[in-house]
């Protein structure tokens, strides 16, 4: 059964053939760990092979993503919303999920901070290096991963707040850029004068500051490497479907792995196919096992290299690699952490 609240995602390369795999989930198979997983194919342009059942099964990258919910903003006796228990919960869900190579984090302050590091010891056998260190604020970006480094950047995104924060990684399907972000949604209530006025390229004049947001970290995404470099860009970007924000990004070539995988759109009323709106105060709600999601802001977008095209895993996991494409984790733990049923107040 798959885990609860996370993106995630794999990538493999089999005979001639790349395969990529996602979780808001990804496996070329991709996936998500936040809300979603996706699993994705990237096929050599203009080659076909037939892949015999003889052959071995394809070497993968399986990436998550997931807001973990800093907490700041619960009760002060709750201690954060629980957080050791809350990462004691994560802990066992990517153990469970396998190990996925790639973990992007959203909201991560000081004491989860603290908690990350600690449990990264035994997770997993110490297999995971934390790539980026604490800025010391409540909203920082992180990245455990099992994957050689090349290079790492973070950058401020305007409105001084939020941040994108990019590693470079070797891969089994070569170079990984992948670039994770956590930004303001809309409407932009705190840009009085409205847009940027200082604002610095990819932005210009006139560009709203969160607009100036989404594009920076496209930018950071797309400005390292090679073409033929496989790209990832993820986090929680606080806007749905509907926004211009996220049809800029659709406009640049990415691809949203959670729907090209065949999954359905955010049904408000049910909660289905949804990655965010559970109380993100309330230790009751991270308890309830009916509190539902209510709408799609986080995302793992995808984008193929020059050379390849890239196909989604269905979310019922078809390479059996224990992560498909889809939501991460939809459904309720059973309780186990001293009551909890959800990592966050988002669902991967």
């Amino acid at each position: 059964m798959a885990l609860p609240s996370l993106w995630f995602g794999s990538i493999s390369r089999c005979c001639g053939c790349y395969h990529f795999c996602a979780a808001d989930s990804l496996t070329l198979r991709f996936a998500r760990l936040i809300a979603v997983a996706v699993v994705v194919i990237a096929v050599p342009l203009g080659f076909s092979h037939q892949t015999s059942a003889a052959e071995s099964k394809p070497l993968g990258v399986r990436i998550v993503n997931l807001n973990l919910l800093h907490g700041a903003f619960c009760a002060p006796d709750t201690n954060h919303c629980q957080a050791p228990d809350r990462v004691d919960l994560l802990v066992h869900q990517i153990e469970q999920s396998g190990c996925p190579e790639v973990i992007g984090l959203q909201e991560i302050d000081s004491t989860l901070n603290k908690l990350i590091k600690k449990s990264r010891e035994k997770l997993c056998k110490g297999s995971y290096q934390l790539v980026f260190p604490h800025s010391g604020g409540i909203d920082s970006e992180q990245v455990l991963t099992t994957l050689p480094v090349v290079s790492t950047k973070v950058v401020s995104l305007s409105g001084r707040f939020r941040t994108a924060s990019r590693v470079v990684l070797k891969s089994a399907l070569g170079p990984l850029v992948l670039v994770v972000t956590h930004q303001d949604g809309d409407p932009e209530t705190a840009t009085p004068g409205g847009g940027c006025k200082l604002c610095k390229p990819p932005c210009t004049v006139g560009t709203s500051l969160f607009q100036c947001q989404t594009d920076s970290a496209v930018d950071l995404a797309e400005k390292v490497g090679k073409k033929t470099d496989l790209r990832v860009l993820m986090g929680d970007f606080n806007v749905p479907p509907t926004s211009d924000r996220y049809r800029s990004i659709i406009a640049k070539g990415w691809i949203d792995s959670y729907l090209e995988a065949g999954n359905p759109e955010c049904n408000s009323v049910s909660g289905v196919g949804c990655t965010s709106g559970r109380d993100d105060k309330s230790i009751a709600t991270l308890k309830d096992p009916t509190a539902r999601e209510s709408e799609r802001i986080d995302f793992i977008f995808v984008k193929p290299s020059s050379s390849c095209a890239v196909v989604f895993d269905p979310s019922g996991d078809t390479n059996q690699n224990k992560l498909g494409t889809g939501l991460f984790n939809p459904l309720p733990a059973n309780g186990d952490q001293n009551s909890l049923v959800w990592t966050s107040d988002h669902t991967g």
